[in-house]
């Protein structure tokens, strides 16, 4: 069976309320999506090795959310947009004006969508179901994970424990 989840948007905005419910691909079309988007990848210049590739949705995880945003990122977006449409057909939304509408064509996406961020969750949600873990937490461990290696990097300078000499008193007669 399927998976499916709901996601209702939270955050201010003319989207806030609107509910989806997200319903996974079956598995070798999604095991496609996620051959082809390593393939993308792979054209713009990360390591993505064919043990890696072979693996679909968990080779997806292997490289890391870090090397999936890095390629993407450099990818052509002609080449990105036919993944991204593709999440959308996994998702229904039940808000008006439309009620229950699939997101299958963008016609149907501006009339229910009105906010760009509730687009990128809405690829972040259909993805992370897809892979069974929350992407905005794995994102959220790289984060930390980033910063305490930069943290680490940073050299430390040695502070004196003496006070440091006031520059308000005046200098001494000589």
């Amino acid at each position: 069976m399927l998976r499916t989840s709901t996601f209702v948007v939270e955050t201010k905005g003319r989207d806030k309320g609107g509910a989806f419910v997200l319903t996974e691909k079956p598995a070798i079309p999604a095991t496609e999506w996620f051959i082809r988007a390593m393939q993308l990848l792979a054209r713009s210049g990360a390591d993505v090795p064919p043990a890696i590739m072979s693996q679909g949705a968990a080779g997806f995880v292997t490289l890391g959310i870090g090397t999936v945003l890095t390629g993407l990122g450099k990818a052509p977006w002609f080449e990105v947009k036919p993944l991204l449409d593709e999440l959308l057909t996994c998702v229904v939304s039940y808000q008006p004006p439309g009620a229950v509408s699939p997101l299958t064509r963008w016609d149907i996406i501006k009339g229910q969508i009105e906010e760009p961020a509730t687009i990128l969750r809405l690829y972040e949600e259909v993805v992370s179901l897809h892979l069974g873990f929350s992407l905005a937490s794995r994102l959220s461990t790289f984060r930390a994970l980033a910063a305490t290696m930069i943290a680490d990097l940073t050299p430390n300078t040695s502070t004196s424990t003496e006070p440091a000499p006031s520059s308000s008193q005046p200098d001494s007669p000589a």
